[in-house]
């Protein structure tokens, strides 16, 4: 994995790495969901030797999008286009939307 993780490097940064398990983190935030998984799955589709068979050997590839959500606004919504999806159906990855709620302190 460390061929992944080292040509990955200028795009994201290791939060948790062991054995065959790492989770990234792009190091510039993106605005948009849509733009953070355009970015991540074309370096991911632009990899090759060693680092792209480490991909293609995954067990499971997930692009995984954290929402911190609050009292306002009331909604916000974010379009994944067909053309996003495209980019990671290509690169054999799953899309998680995973919503944070507020915590007991926050008002």
């Amino acid at each position: 994995m460390s061929n992944l993780l080292s040509a990955l490097g200028d795009t994201a940064f290791v939060l948790h790495a062991e054995g065959q398990f790492a989770s990234l983190e792009l190091l510039e935030q993106s605005k948009t969901p849509e733009d953070a998984i355009t970015r991540l799955s074309t370096r991911i589709a632009g990899l090759q030797g060693d680092a792209r068979e480490e991909w293609n050997r995954c067990s499971e590839r997930t692009l995984d999008i954290g929402i911190q959500a609050g009292n306002e606004p009331h909604q916000v919504r974010y379009r994944l286009p067909a053309s996003v999806l495209a980019l990671v159906a290509n690169i054999g990855a799953d899309v998680v939307l995973t919503v944070y709620g507020l915590s007991a302190d926050q008002p």
